[in-house]
């Protein structure tokens, strides 16, 4: 399967490529800059030609629709994480793209507290104070109505936090009940990538870790994780 990396660069898009390298996967990496340590495909993402030649002979598209690392200014994210993001999925669409793996945050549910058991049903809660959570939740209502439209299918993966390099046994007992480890990350990618979905889809991903704050129970029922 040929597939499209977008936000390669962030701490997430970096461990997405890492777990992915070895898969049968061919993977094409995408940025707004270039990235030395990558072979980058650099894209505005503007509704363009260039956009257009971005997705030709992409069959999934694995899209970092959540970062925190670097602060651009709210207008910059809020055009980025809407209207560059709207064109990057309408020439997906064009393109004849099969899948979107949208990856957002589980930060979106961090308003509730910690006793409930908090499912994919539940409404997410985004402070508008924070813009970073605010274009997460911009994002899944974009790829969530081109799903409405049969235009593809999307798995929209909310992840936990903090991101821990490597496997479970690397996740700390101080670093938190929500934490989601980078193996754990890659088997997730990999099984939302391959697995019979509906054409759009909730799913909570985090690391087994003790009193574990959110329920991955949809997680292993639709992708075996």
């Amino acid at each position: 399967m040929n597939v499209l990396v977008n936000g390669s660069p962030t701490a997430i898009g970096r461990a997405i490529v890492a777990e992915l390298a070895d898969s049968s996967h061919s993977l094409r990496l995408t940025s707004m800059a270039p990235y030395e340590p990558q072979d980058v495909m650099v894209c505005a993402l503007e509704h363009d030609e260039a956009t257009d030649k971005l997705v030709e002979g992409i069959d999934a598209i694995i899209n970092v629709g959540y970062q925190d690392e670097v602060d651009m200014g709210a207008t910059f994210h809020l055009d980025y994480y809407t209207r560059r993001t709207y064109n990057l999925l309408w020439a997906a669409s064009n393109a004849g793209v099969n899948r979107v793996v949208n990856l957002s945050t589980l930060r979106l549910m961090e308003e509730y507290e910690e006793n409930l058991v908090v499912t994919e049903l539940w409404r997410s809660k985004p402070l508008a104070s924070d813009i970073n959570l605010l274009c997460t939740h911009l994002v899944e209502i974009i790829c969530k109505e081109y799903a409405r439209d049969q235009k593809f299918e999307v798995v929209n993966l909310r992840l936990g936090w903090p991101l821990v390099a490597g496997g479970r046994d690397d996740i700390g007992v101080d670093t938190g009940t929500s934490a989601l480890c980078s193996e754990d990350l890659g088997r997730a990618v990999l099984a939302a990538l391959e697995s019979e979905v509906e054409p759009w889809q909730d799913i909570h991903i985090q690391s087994t870790v003790p009193n574990q704050r959110y329920t991955t129970a949809k997680a292993a029922a639709m992708l075996g994780f």
